[in-house]
């Protein structure tokens, strides 16, 4: 399974959880498949928005791109074939990508739940459980 990183930023409220960032070893990404879902309760890495690696290439997925299944109440999916539509043009580069961009106010909406409570802000960039 892809390792989960949450990324935090400063908001009016305090330290909020921003993006949730999916990284795959090289070829685990299938996009032969439909969909892919994750679960929310995983363990993750925290990091501050600032520390996002500019060369950390991957693919944004969209509001639309995400899918709620009625038997996975504690996981968002993804819609891997709505990916690989949207982007037919790179098609051949599509099956090297290694990471996938979450915004977690999209996860929120699919979700209709506030989901930032399964990712509080902790002072150590230890994983949370």
């Amino acid at each position: 399974m892809a390792k989960l990183t949450v990324f935090y930023d400063y908001h009016e409220e305090g330290i909020v959880p921003i993006l949730l960032s999916l990284r795959f070893r090289p070829n685990e990404l299938d996009f032969s498949k439909n969909s892919l879902y994750v679960p929310l309760g995983a363990p993750f890495q925290q990091l501050n928005m600032d520390e996002i690696n500019e060369f950390d290439a991957g693919i944004t997925v969209l509001l639309e791109d995400l899918i709620v299944h009625p038997e996975r109440p504690h996981a968002i999916g993804i819609s891997l074939s709505s990916l690989k539509l949207r982007h037919a043009a790179h098609l051949e580069g599509l099956f090297d990508i290694q990471q996938l961009w979450l915004r977690m106010n999209d996860i929120e909406e699919v979700l209709q739940m506030e989901v930032r409570t399964l990712y509080p802000w902790h002072n150590s960039h230890k994983p949370l459980k």
